[in-house]
């Protein structure tokens, strides 16, 4: 039994290689789907520490009891990040598409210079 897919051999019987899938061959809604939902939960996780480096870096007045002061209040560190992840989504979305158009439209273009 083989594990390709229909259309998987379709496309190698047509003398593809599974590195030239182009753009209108890529399951969009899953892949913005599963990016979308990947790179907000690793925005989640690093918003903390992205807030903690910067407030460290603009304090005029550095203690020696900075570790006390993280803890103090965690809720403190998530203030903001309904803003970040509303502007990433769209970001990523438009960053993924470009990627992935001019990648194949240089692809292209390299194969017919060839």
């Amino acid at each position: 039994m083989s594990s390709l897919s229909a259309r998987d051999e379709q496309t190698y019987s047509m003398g593809r290689s599974k590195a030239d899938t182009g753009w209108s061959d890529i399951d969009k809604p899953r892949l913005f789907g599963i990016g979308t939902v990947m790179y907000s939960a690793l925005t989640v996780a690093l918003h903390p520490l992205t807030v903690a480096k910067i407030r460290r870096q603009t304090q005029t007045n550095v203690s020696s009891n900075s570790s006390s002061t993280f803890l103090s209040n965690v809720s403190q560190y998530y203030r903001g990040l309904g803003v970040v992840v509303s502007l990433a989504i769209p970001a990523r979305i438009i960053y993924i598409s470009t990627l992935e158009y001019s990648r194949e439209l240089v692809h292209t273009n390299v194969r017919e210079l060839i």
